[in-house]
């Protein structure tokens, strides 16, 4: 080995030592606080909108996705927005709804909807289910969800139709938005066990590149936008 390579090999096990030394030093507050509070990162513009564009840009790229959307002025209007869009479709107005205090409480059967909270495989074959959606993503479109007792992922993934129900202040710019929202949920103790990105209707083309809805879960996904 030459001096040359021999004084950079030296210099780089140099540096590593002296990182290795300076471990056992750090302050447990300061490292605990830059866990909670990360600095930023560099973020593409797509990612962080204007606000006033926010919620417009989401539907825009939702759309994109082949995802479909209705307006909704309140939360109490939500079991007619649904009961028109199952309409709409041709759909038995019978939903799967989780026990979702945001939801479970409005009037379904004021709007002629029943509800079914039968989470079994068989019973959610061919349904409908109406979610509550945790952000919406503004850079692509793609709607947040998270599993909880109020929100099975059973629900996103076996009916045949998924109607998402999102406020326009939960629209957020990019995904670390989302990130951030989830781990502050825990106190910024972890997060949720499936945090998922629900970007349009299932599809897929592997089999002789013909475009199949309904794959891998729902054949269409409905957003409703509660202003």
């Amino acid at each position: 080995m030459s001096t040359q390579a021999s004084d950079a090999r030296n210099a780089i096990f140099a540096k590593i030592n002296a990182v290795d030394a300076s471990r056992n030093t750090a302050d447990p507050a300061a490292v605990k606080a830059r866990l909670e509070t990360p600095p930023p990162q560099p973020l593409p513009a797509i990612s962080t909108p204007d606000p006033a564009i926010r919620a417009d840009t989401f539907v825009t790229k939702a759309i994109e996705l082949g995802c479909t959307l209705a307006d909704c002025a309140n939360m109490e209007a939500v079991p007619q927005a649904v009961a028109d869009y199952l309409k709409s479709q041709n759909i038995n107005l019978r939903v799967a709804l989780p026990a979702d205090a945001d939801l479970s409480t409005l009037g379904w059967p004021d709007a002629g909807i029943t509800i079914t909270t039968d989470m079994q495989k068989s019973a959610l074959d061919g349904i409908t289910s109406v979610t509550r959606a945790r952000a919406g993503v503004a850079e692509t479109g793609a709607v947040a969800v998270s599993s909880s007792s109020a929100y099975p992922v059973s629900l996103g993934l076996l009916p045949d139709r998924h109607i998402m129900v999102l406020r326009t202040n939960e629209v957020v710019g990019g995904y670390e938005d989302v990130w951030k929202i989830a781990r502050a949920e825990r106190d910024n103790q972890g997060m949720t066990r499936a945090l998922i990105f629900v970007g349009g209707p299932s599809r897929t083309a592997d089999i002789e590149a013909t475009l199949v809805m309904g794959a891998h879960g729902p054949r269409a996904v409905h957003i409703i936008l509660v202003a």
